[in-house]
């Protein structure tokens, strides 16, 4: 703070200056202040301390003692009034004195060096040497890269040296590459004489790879394969090679050429002329294991071929190998025959228009006055003691004015093997309906007494799985003591079905509801 000045005012006793108490407050500050600037605050410092450069701390007694200011190497200090002056000797450098430094290191990137002559330096030149010869070049001349023609080529461009091979380089002398791939991106390689393989082992024996004088530019073609070469005058066996007979001989006897062929004789020796295909007696075997084994058909159009596994005999076409029908084959060998692998006793071949081809099927006793199959449903007449599974394909469509409840319950109605809802004949024996098919989905298909579904028939009736999924199906075994009249319909929707007639059976519906039911079945 600044010092406090205790006002006196203009003449005693006048008023006009501090009193006593604020006198006596400033006084108190302005000794406060001393007391803390040259001591604790409430307490004067006897001494002073002083701290050097290496923070050792000295204690001066305030009272008298002496702080000498002490020049060191190079500097020296005088003391003139209350004057201090530190002084260097000439063994200190200054910006502008004129000094030699001795054993000292100049930083080049913090220092600039300008308007130093040869002259004023010990070595005033540097030595080029090429290991064999050397050269001086003075410091401030020319030191000069030259390049040779055709083998090393020089280029200088804003400070930099470019050494390097021309397009075209020629090397005198012997060239040796060392390492492990040596790559050459050329069109073209000549060479006057010959390539020399030392092989892996470094010894006396070599192989050299030489042309003869071409008269003409010849092409020899190395093959995109892995393999061995072959030369004319070894011995080697050949694989899978073509020899074009229309520019190469093979010479030799006819005895000869059969020894030649392994594991087989081509030709019968006593008969020369068994090739000739104008002449009888050719015995020539074309089985093969298997018609995987068969060559393409395309190629070969007329040939012929026997399976030996599947006892076959078979002629190439163009469009493939076409089956030859004989004595020993099947009529499901015919093109136009389905499987009758599953062909059951009694049964014939019925024509499918759908699949274009003839399929197994049961052949009706009376044709009805010409009616279709369709509209007769199943009818069958077989025995208790035959009683193969016939499988009926259900699926769910919207109704048509075809179904017999059109207009009835549920607008989804059954569809049998093609037609809706119809009504079905059926002999003893065991009856698959099929509810695989997706549309079945929440359909289930049961058996009643009427078609209000009151009364569920399960006797000889059995499901799978659950509709719309792999396998689901409801499944009826029919025979002497099935009602005459049962209705197939949806469990959970109404008249989706229709009804069936069991055909000798022995068992009525009830006199008056039984009688009904046919009459209305009859409409």
């Amino acid at each position: 703070m600044a010092k406090l000045a205790i006002n006196r005012g203009s003449t005693a006793n006048d008023g006009t200056g501090d009193n006593l108490r604020a006198g006596a407050n400033k006084i108190n500050l302005n000794f406060d202040e001393i007391y803390s600037a040259i001591g604790d605050g409430s307490s004067l410092s006897a001494s002073i301390k002083v701290k050097d450069d290496s923070s050792t701390v000295s204690t001066i007694a305030a009272n008298g003692a002496i702080l000498g200011i002490l020049g060191g190497s190079g500097i020296s200090s005088t003391v003139s009034g209350s004057n201090i002056t530190l002084s260097v000797d000439g063994s200190i450098s200054s910006a502008s004195g004129a000094q030699t430094l001795t054993n000292k290191v100049m930083s080049g990137a913090d220092n600039t060096f300008s308007n130093i002559g040869n002259s004023s330096l010990s070595n005033s030149s540097i030595t080029v040497s090429d290991g064999s010869n050397t050269s001086p070049v003075a410091l401030g001349g020319t030191l000069t890269f030259a390049g040779t023609t055709n083998e090393i080529e020089v280029g200088e461009s804003a400070g930099t040296v470019t050494v390097g091979l021309p397009d075209n380089v020629t090397i005198a002398g012997n060239l040796t590459v060392n390492g492990t791939t040596t790559t050459v991106n050329s069109t073209t390689i000549e060479v006057t004489n010959s390539f020399t393989f030392e092989g892996t082992t470094s010894d006396d024996f070599e192989t050299t790879l030489t042309v003869v004088d071409p008269t003409a530019d010849r092409t020899v073609s190395i093959p995109n394969a892995t393999g061995t070469i072959v030369l004319k005058d070894t011995t080697d066996t050949l694989t899978n090679k073509s020899i074009n007979l229309a520019n190469n001989t093979v010479t030799g006897t006819l005895a000869q050429f059969n020894t030649a062929v392994s594991n087989a004789t081509l030709v019968d020796t006593a008969v020369s002329t068994a090739l000739d295909s104008t002449t009888s007696g050719n015995k020539l075997r074309f089985n093969f294991a298997n018609t995987g084994s068969f060559p393409t058909a395309s190629t070969y159009e007329g040939m012929f071929a026997y399976d030996v596994g599947g006892n076959h005999p078979y002629v190439a076409d163009t469009g493939g190998w076409v089956k030859i029908i004989t004595e020993n084959a099947s009529i499901a060998d015919i093109s136009n025959v389905g499987s009758i692998a599953s062909i059951s006793n009694g049964q014939a071949l019925l024509w499918n228009s759908s699949g274009g081809r003839f399929d197994p099927g049961d052949v009706l006793s009376n044709d009805f006055a010409n009616a279709n199959a369709q509209d007769l449903g199943y009818l069958s007449y077989r025995s208790s003691s035959n009683t193969p599974t016939k499988t009926l394909t259900v699926t769910v469509a919207t109704q048509t004015a075809e179904h017999y409840y059109n207009g009835t319950g549920s607008s989804n109605k059954y569809v049998i093997d093609g037609d809706q809802g119809p009504f079905l004949s059926m002999a003893p024996g065991i009856y698959r309906f099929d509810q695989a098919d997706g549309s079945n989905s929440g359909h289930p298909l049961l058996f009643y007494r009427d078609a209000a579904k009151a009364t569920a028939y399960t006797t000889g009736v059995s499901t799978n799985g659950t509709p719309g999924s792999a396998g689901a199906y409801t499944q009826i075994t029919i025979d002497k003591d099935t009602p005459q009249v049962l209705h197939y319909q949806c469990s959970a929707h109404g008249y989706m079905g229709h009804a069936l007639q069991t055909v000798g059976s022995e068992v009525s519906f009830g006199a008056s509801n039984g009688f009904a039911i046919a009459m209305s079945i009859a409409l």
